[in-house]
């Protein structure tokens, strides 16, 4: 099974790389421009990671494809770059690497392209993917220390789940932080204010602090939700449709004991017609007439028990139908806020009923 799904995950890479045997030969010219772009130390390293990618050595092809990315930044390499960090398990640079495919690949390169979304998909439900934008553009964001760009950025920035620190900073603005804890899957975006630096306020404290006017606001921890907001899901139709098949159910056994009640009442008639037209009696009944009435003591019981059965049954059916639609028809909350309510039939000697229990 091992070898099956590796054998899966070298065949989407070698779809995404530049073809490295035949392929090239039947892309002719087309595949010569495009390694063209490569310088020739890039394109070495290149070739040393196509080749180590196709015996599944991962970390050979990610340390050549990541030389090659820092000589030259070319959108095969990314690609490529992106499987082998997927496959080491590096799914931030992965997400990174294969969102810069993404935007820089050919249009027409379809196939490849997305065979590029199924990875980056992969990836990107195991980091948070965040927007950043300032107020005013142009600042520099720094992401836990380290410098990512000035806004407004081309791409979102990848993070792993957990605490992060973002920054931003602009000449003649009051630099802005801010701390996030994304979750896995996060995608959303967070936007940095920043005000315009008192010239006044410095001039009273005289010369700038050494930390200058870069200085960050720290501001309190936000704490982003686990997934992107989305509809609440709609009520699950299993409660509804086991209480309705349970109340059908119970309707099939009241129909079931009512007809036997009626038989075991045809029955005992029968028998109770038989004694009095035999002129006799169950009360102080005499010697040739004990074993009749006592068959018909017995058959009366019998009616008496299907009935009980037969009314336990209705009630039954009828209370959990009444679960079902109550069910059906209680109002909808958020998920947040949800009501945990459990309907629990009960069902005992004395009677038949519906348990609710929970919080509203």
């Amino acid at each position: 099974m091992k070898r099956h799904a590796l054998l899966c995950s070298l065949g989407l890479a070698i779809a995404l790389v530049a073809p490295a045997s035949s392929a090239q030969a039947d892309a002719g010219a087309r595949g010569a421009t495009e390694t063209e772009a490569l310088t020739d130390k890039a394109r070495q390293l290149y070739d040393e990671g196509l080749a180590a990618l196709n015996r599944s050595r991962w970390a050979e092809a990610h340390a050549s494809f990541l030389a090659a990315w820092r000589i030259k930044q070319h959108y095969q390499i990314a690609s490529n770059l992106g499987v082998a960090e997927l496959r080491l398990g590096k799914h931030r640079d992965a997400a990174e690497h294969l969102s810069w495919y993404l935007r820089e690949a050919p249009a027409e390169r379809t196939v490849q392209r997305q065979r590029a979304e199924v990875l980056l998909k992969e990836a990107l439900a195991k980091v948070a993917a965040i927007t950043i934008a300032t107020e005013p553009e142009g600042a520099e964001v720094t992401v836990d220390g380290a410098v990512v760009g000035r806004t407004p950025l081309a791409l979102p920035v990848f993070l792993e789940p957990g605490p992060h620190a973002i920054s931003a900073a602009l000449d003649g603005y009051t630099a802005e932080r801010q701390q996030i804890e994304p979750a896995a899957g996060y995608t959303g975006g967070i936007t940095l204010h920043l005000e315009p630096a008192r010239a006044e306020a410095q001039a009273a404290l005289g010369a700038p602090s050494a930390e200058g006017p870069r200085a960050a606001r720290e501001a309190p921890t936000a704490k982003l939700p686990e997934t992107t907001a989305a509809p609440p899901e709609g009520r699950s139709w299993v409660p509804v449709i086991v209480l309705g098949a349970a109340s059908v159910v119970g309707l099939g056994v009241g129909v079931a004991l009512t007809l036997t009640a009626n038989d075991a009442s045809a029955e005992t008639s029968s028998q109770r017609a038989a004694i009095w037209n035999a002129g006799g009696g169950c009360i102080d009944a005499p010697a040739e007439h004990v074993g009749a009435c006592a068959k018909l003591r017995d058959g009366e019981a019998r009616v008496d028990a299907f009935s009980n059965g037969a009314r336990i049954a209705y009630a039954t059916s009828g209370l959990l139908l009444a679960g079902a639609l109550a069910y059906w028809l209680w109002p909808a909350t958020p998920s947040g806020n949800a009501s945990r309510v459990q309907l629990v039939p009960s069902l005992g000697a004395r009677g038949a009923g519906i348990i609710a229990h929970g919080a509203w």
